[in-house]
């Protein structure tokens, strides 16, 4: 299912926002040419003034765009350098630590662990903000993750909140088991390296779309599938349409 969410991802923010401007182009230009009573010159003035207010407006909205995958691609890189961390420690067999490796363990795991949440949570707040379906399908996973460590995270003072945030008692993740904390956030498998690696598919999906914001604004332009198809349509129906149209 990845490998076929990756190989058409590239085409759901392009399907999109072309239909959005299809559109609007052709409602907008459609009520200047219904509503207008002046000569040939004025009608092709207004369609042209037209044009423009909607060519400010789009670009606004492709700012903003831009500004949330930026947020969203930069959030997701600083979580991984954390999680890249919490997952080599304690870079050596657990049974062979002394107390006092066990001792500087738990202090450094417990400040990349909330370093860690802090850019998880700026994370979650961007794909929010910025919304689509493959946004809000890697939000409910990451979500998911949290769900599956429930206890164990919630014994060390990390809860989660109702827009999937989390909140640190940072005393209580201090106080923390060093084994617990370890299976959490240092092993294969646990919270941090689910995470982790579902940050990957965020910050690819994040770099399609700036691509692709990238390129609208120069290009002006799209060729989009005419069937109108999103992401989900395909893996749903099983149909590989034409991008192109």
């Amino acid at each position: 299912m990845r490998s076929r969410i990756n190989s058409i991802i590239t085409q759901n923010r392009l399907v999109s926002r072309a239909r959005s401007r299809a559109r609007t182009q052709s409602t907008n230009i459609g009520k200047v040419l219904n509503n207008s009573t002046n000569s040939g010159n004025n009608t092709s003035k207004a369609i042209k003034n037209q044009a423009s207010q909607q060519n400010r407006e789009l670009s606004k909205a492709d700012a903003q765009a831009k500004n949330n995958f930026t947020n969203i691609k930069d959030a997701a890189q600083a979580l991984k350098g954390h999680t890249k961390k919490l997952l080599l420690m304690p870079g050596k067999d657990w049974d062979e630590l002394t107390e006092a490796e066990v001792s500087e363990f738990k202090e450094k795991a417990v400040s990349e662990a909330a370093s860690m949440i802090e850019d998880y949570n700026q994370m979650i707040k961007s794909m929010a903000k910025e919304g689509g379906r493959v946004n809000e399908l890697y939000l409910d996973q990451v979500k998911n993750y949290f769900r599956s460590s429930k206890a164990d995270l919630e014994e060390m003072g990390i809860t989660q909140s109702k827009d999937g945030t989390l909140d640190v008692n940072l005393e209580k993740l201090k106080a923390a088991d060093a084994g617990k904390l370890k299976g959490v956030f240092c092993t294969t498998g646990g919270f941090t390296d689910r995470v982790s690696k579902k940050a990957e598919d965020i910050i690819s999906n994040a770099e399609t779309n700036l691509a692709v914001i990238n390129k609208s604004q120069y290009a002006g332009n799209y060729s989009y599938n005419r069937y109108g198809s999103d992401i989900f349509d395909i893996l749903n129906s099983g149909s590989k349409y034409n991008a192109k149209g």
